[in-house]
Parts: structure tokens; C-alpha cells; sequence
């Protein structure tokens, strides 16, 4: 999917997060919620066993330039955008992303390409799993993918796979999201993409949206 305006981008959060007996949402219910035309999940969260309810972030979030999860001197791959609607990703602070005027930003990873340069990985890239990108091209066209797998029809995709549809698309800043069974794309008050999961898709706790 490719958002042209990227003031358009905004970050979904469950607002309950932390709070006993809560749980994240589905990205369907963020887009619904704020009145979105379109939606993918987002950051990372507490998964014991693959059974947590989306309701624990991991790491830091922001949202409206405010902390809402995490710890000011924590240090943390952060994926967002700041005041002047530019996809930001890499290592810093939540102080450090608060004071560059960050406006919106999840914790997951890793970072795939920095100003028009793929981020060096080791490793088998992550292995094919289903998969959640977001990056930004030089326009500042936001670039969002979802690609399915574990499934007879896709296998899924590795990082590498991921870099070289980003940079075919123009991308100059990318980076990798919240993948396996919590992929999900909805467009149009509808899920687009096939969801790993037997179960159906998860709730998450932060998911990003196109208003």
C-alpha cells in the first residue's frame, strides 16, 4: 500500500495498555476507532508461549509527542514519525526521540535501510515468516507491506525479501515491524491479507493507521 500524503500516518494505541484485565485491540478495531481508511499492526508486545494478549508493549511508545509506555532513558529501536511527517528509524532514547520532536513511534526491528542504505544483518535474515514493513520514500510517500505466510500459498519472507521490495518501491528509510501471526493489513473496514493464525488475527497494542 502506498500512502502519498504521509501526514496521513498515525499510530493506533491501546490507551488500557498495563491495565489489569485489559488486552490490546485488533487492527481492525484501531482503524474503526479513529475512522481510518486503512491499517497495519505495528510494534511488538509480550508474548509468553505465543499466547500474550497484546495488552504489554514492548519497549517504548509514543503517541502525539508523548510517552506512553517505556521509560524515558531507554534504549530501543524506535520506528516513527516526527513533527515534519519523516518515517524515523534507529537506535536512541524515548528522551532522545521526544527532544528530535518524534510525534508517533512503536519498538520492534531491525532497521532495514537508512537514507538509501540496507542495514547489514547477520544470521539467515530472519528466517520466512509472514512479515510487516513500513518505510518512506524520498517523496515522502509512506510505504506500507504485509506479505502472508506459513501457509501452502506463501512461505513468508525473509529480511532480505523485505529489503528488496522497499528499495523497488523507492524506499530511502525502512524498517521491519511486528511479523508472524500478528501481520495483518485492513483496508476499507476489511482484512486484505491472510492472517497466519488459525485463530484469526491478534489483538496488538499499537497498530498504524491511515487517516
Amino acid at each position: 500500500m502506498i500512502v502519498r500524503n504521509p501526514s496521513r500516518m498515525q499510530l493506533g494505541v491501546n490507551t488500557l495498555m498495563g491495565e489489569e484485565g485489559s488486552s490490546g485491540f485488533l487492527v481492525l478495531d484501531y482503524v474503526k476507532k479513529e475512522g481510518a481508511i486503512a491499517g497495519i499492526n505495528a510494534g511488538g508486545f509480550d508474548d509468553p508461549n505465543g499466547q500474550g494478549d497484546g495488552s504489554i508493549p514492548w519497549g517504548v511508545v509514543i503517541k502525539d509527542g508523548k510517552l506512553v509506555a517505556g521509560e524515558l532513558d531507554q534504549w530501543t529501536t524506535l520506528i516513527g514519525f516526527n513533527s515534519h511527517h519523516h518515517l524515523i528509524v534507529g537506535n536512541m532514547t524515548a528522551d532522545e526521540a521526544l527532544s528530535w520532536g518524534i510525534r508517533d513511534a512503536c519498538t520492534f526491528g531491525p532497521v532495514l535501510i537508512v537514507d538509501g542504505h540496507t542495514v547489514p544483518f547477520s544470521g539467515t535474515g530472519g528466517g520466512l515468516n509472514p512479515r510487516t514493513v513500513i518505510g518512506q520514500r524520498a517523496d515522502g510517500a509512506v510505504l506500507l507491506l504485509v506479505i502472508d505466510g506459513r501457509q501452502t500459498t506463501s512461505l513468508g519472507a525473509s529480511y532480505e525479501d523485505c529489503i528488496k521490495i522497499m528499495l523497488e518501491y523507492g524506499a530511502i528509510n525502512a524498517a521491519n515491524l511486528d511479523g508472524g501471526s500478528s501481520s495483518v493489513m485492513v483496508y476499507d473496514g476489511e482484512i486484505i491479507s491472510s492472517v497466519a493464525s488459525l485463530q484469526g488475527d491478534r489483538t496488538v497494542p499499537t497498530a498504524w493507521i491511515v487517516k
